[in-house]
């Protein structure tokens, strides 16, 4: 299914600090800085208030994502809700408990 980047991580059983940047919905787009993977698979709500119900349609390069956007310990996360893929034309939903954190490894972010 193509070259995806780091399997799903771990999330801390209990998060410390929990805090919505947002009550709307916000839309951001999956970018990369550097070449090598094809899209992120979801992480598991960093929040623990979802399980992470499968890892269907993750996000590929350049895909717009839209949800809720959270602080976890200090860290910025979507809540993703919806996934369009890139040249896509139909905005799908996202699994229950799907999220991307706004930076990964120096590779990917959120915009």
């Amino acid at each position: 299914m193509g070259n995806t980047c780091a399997s799903t991580s771990a999330i801390k059983e209990q998060p410390q600090v929990i805090k919505m940047s947002s009550d709307g919905t916000q839309e951001v787009s999956l970018k990369k800085q550097r070449p090598g993977c094809t899209g992120m698979f979801w992480r598991p709500d960093p929040t623990g208030q979802v399980k992470l119900a499968s890892n269907d349609n993750w996000p590929r390069d350049g895909a717009k994502l839209r949800g809720k956007v959270v602080e976890v310990d200090g860290k910025k996360w979507m809540l993703a809700t919806q996934v369009l893929q890139k040249g896509g034309s139909d905005w799908l939903p996202a699994p229950a408990g799907a999220a991307l954190p706004f930076e990964y490894d120096n590779h990917y972010y959120l915009e």
